[in-house]
């Protein structure tokens, strides 16, 4: 955290949405959910996992990565706003090659108040799994190819993990995130209603208790399809494990602020950051 903001509170912003397969339209309703995130004070507002298109053909929307990209930043600008992109689909990987066919890179982009891109991250765990819903079965290896890197940003001077969906399940993520010095930890997600009944307060609240950081959770609500439905509840959580605000189950906006000062005094009182007695070195399957 930079020395000129720790007296000052960053407000902050997860956009709760219900994508559809329809880009323009998913778009239209992100645009109007950001507006509202300015007109509210924040200064980072979030998008959840699949903003531009939930059950698409992701190697076509992948072709719109660029564009898609330019919109964000265009947003951004026009608001004044830093926006994380929850996920994008990319056809290449960090380094340019390509990503062999039929999957895609699922990518957060963070997009400056200038509009210029300021970091990326590639989902590292890939949601393979079996739940007791309409869809039944899980494979994003199918379609998605996972990164190998973990990502910080500077952002209206705190420092913010990046993670996506499920990625909050791997305590050894936030870890690492929280070892670089990570200040606010963001899960742009599409958490089924299921699994988000059950685990998703749970595990945001984990995630700021053993980090130490606040942690942003912003998801999919409602119906995608016959077979896909999401949780919703996006919800900011202080490092004391407190739930600061929270969405409920339809589409909006949820602020809340980060505040350095909680950050300093759980940390001061409670300094787990510094009690570690095992390193996070990196994934071990590359």
């Amino acid at each position: 955290m930079s020395n000129d903001v720790l007296n000052k509170a960053i407000q902050v912003a997860a956009v709760q949405m219900t994508s559809g397969t329809d880009t323009d339209t998913n778009l239209a309703a992100a645009g109007d959910a950001l507006a509202r995130a300015a007109e509210g004070g924040a200064e980072l507002a979030v998008l959840p996992e699949n903003f531009a298109g939930y059950g698409v053909d992701y190697r076509a929307l992948g072709e719109r990565h660029e564009a898609l990209c330019q919109w964000l930043g265009e947003r951004a600008r026009a608001l004044g706003l830093w926006v994380l992109g929850g996920s994008l689909p990319a056809l290449t990987r960090p380094d340019g090659s390509p990503v062999p066919a039929p999957r895609v890179r699922p990518r957060a982009v963070l997009t400056a108040p200038d509009g210029t891109v300021a970091a990326r991250y590639d989902k590292l765990h890939l949601f393979d799994a079996d739940v007791a819903d309409a869809q039944g079965r899980y494979r994003e290896s199918d379609v998605f190819e996972g990164g190998d890197q973990v990502v910080v940003a500077d952002v209206a001077g705190l420092r913010v993990g990046l993670a996506i969906c499920y990625d909050l399940r791997f305590p050894l993520l936030t870890r690492a995130l929280a070892d670089a010095g990570a200040d606010l930890i963001v899960y742009p997600s599409a958490f089924t209603a299921t699994t988000g009944a059950a685990h998703w307060t749970v595990l945001l609240r984990a995630a700021a208790i053993q980090s130490g950081c606040y942690v942003l959770g912003a998801n999919q609500c409602g119906r995608h399809s016959d077979k896909r439905a999401s949780y919703g509840h996006s919800q900011l959580i202080d490092p004391w494990g407190r739930v600061v605000a929270e969405g409920g189950d339809a589409p909006g906006v949820v602020l809340g602020p980060v505040d350095p000062a909680v950050l300093q005094n759980v940390r001061a009182g409670l300094p787990v950051h510094t009690h570690q007695r095992f390193q996070v070195s990196g994934p071990y399957d590359l």
